[in-house]
């Protein structure tokens, strides 16, 4: 049995997502989603904002090919997370740890695709190869 939270939502990034490293070299990031509930009569329902907590080569992937304001589909658990306010004030919140998330196909015009990586999955484009043409005595 599933003892937490796992859900969908779909909606806009409102920043640039910045990828960071853990203190064990481990790579994650966060993001910011807008998200507009749907209402069948299309009456006017207020934005919610959900901030997305993500890891590992998602956190890469999401860095390298999603940017603000794009339209995205995320997966994964909603657990609880305060916040403090500039004013002092414990304020509730959640957030969700994104176990997938990517591009939502109805209004992309783009082509997304995953980096290319070497035999040991690291991203193509961030190997140095400058010094390999080096002689090595």
């Amino acid at each position: 049995m599933i003892d937490t939270t796992i859900t969908g939502l779909v909606g806009n990034l409102t920043a640039e997502p910045v990828l960071r490293s853990s203190q064990a070299g481990k790579p994650w990031t966060t993001a910011r989603l807008a998200v507009k509930p749907f209402t069948p009569g299309g009456g006017d329902v207020e934005t919610v904002f959900v901030n997305l907590v993500m890891f590992g080569s998602l956190a890469e992937n999401v860095v390298g090919q999603l940017h603000k304001g794009d339209r995205v589909c995320a997966t994964g658990r909603l657990e609880d997370d305060a916040w403090t306010g500039t004013d002092g004030v414990e304020r509730p919140g959640q957030k969700l740890v994104v176990d997938a998330l990517g591009p939502d196909l109805r209004f992309t015009q783009g082509t997304y695709r995953a980096p290319e990586r070497d035999h040991f999955g690291i991203p193509v484009d961030r190997i140095d190869t400058s010094d390999l043409n080096d002689e090595p005595f």
